[in-house]
């Protein structure tokens, strides 16, 4: 009878407070994986979108070694248009973005993954307002570091939009350290009617953006081809990184 007792002693059941101890572990446990898990996360997405911009920047290089040393418009006249050509009121002007320059040497559209952060959670359609800006992930060194509400003056980005004024492409050359110029990034996020958005041309300024890519960082192309991750706080403010953003490496404060 005793063997018979301690048989069904030994195939009792937990306690309630066993349970609540092995609930309480387990809890502890994945409070500690979760933050690894997102961390890993995050740096498989941003080892996609550094693949993405160092292709993008292959096919910016030759661009330029192609077309007389000289960097794309960001909104120009003339060559194809790969289906994202903008028009007035329906009738198409003949003016392709910075990107469609690129699709002979990265043959992807606008709308194809390949031309999106993964980290990105914002609008990826366009064109913004009726406009020639799009929203997009990946961004063009067009201002450099000037305030967009300072109006239409002179700047040293690489664009120029304003091809149609004068303005001249921007040729190697004039880049006094090409290993410091910012060429294309990841694209600071705004909000436009409540959702976020970014517009696919770069944007400083002193205000933070929303959101946040990989963690805490955002994969910026510099203009020799190399790719680091920057802090968009210092990134973004033109106190710290004017002169990554202008051709001459000169703060130009006057612009912001």
């Amino acid at each position: 009878m005793r063997m018979l007792s301690e048989i069904r002693n030994s195939r009792r059941g937990f306690t309630l407070t066993e349970l609540l101890v092995v609930i309480a572990v387990i809890g502890i446990l994945a409070a500690l994986l979760l933050p690894a898990i997102s961390s890993v996360n995050a740096h498989a997405k941003s080892t996609v979108c550094k693949n993405h911009l160092r292709q993008m920047g292959q096919a910016l290089q030759m661009y330029v070694h192609e077309n007389g040393n000289k960097y794309p418009y960001y909104l120009g006249a003339a060559g194809p248009s790969y289906g994202d050509a903008i028009g007035t009121e329906g009738r198409a002007v003949g003016l392709v973005y910075w990107s469609s320059k690129l699709f002979p040497y990265y043959p992807m559209s606008w709308t194809n993954a390949g031309w999106h952060c993964p980290g990105y959670a914002g609008i990826t359609s366009g064109p913004r307002r009726g406009g020639a800006s799009r929203f997009g992930s990946y961004t063009y060194n067009l201002w450099g570091a000037m305030i967009q509400d300072k109006g239409w003056q002179k700047h040293f980005g690489l664009g120029p939009v304003l091809y149609w004024a004068g303005d001249r492409a921007v040729s190697e050359s004039q880049i006094k350290v090409p290993s410091e110029m910012l060429s294309i990034g990841e694209s600071r996020i705004f909000s436009e009617g409540g959702l976020p958005d970014a517009m696919d041309h770069m944007q400083c300024g002193s205000l933070p953006p929303l959101g946040s890519r990989h963690g805490k960082n955002y994969n910026q192309l510099f203009c020799d081809g190399h790719l680091e991750a920057m802090d968009p706080w210092i990134l973004f403010n033109p106190t710290n990184t004017a002169v990554m953003w202008n051709y001459d490496h000169e703060p130009h404060q006057e612009l912001w």
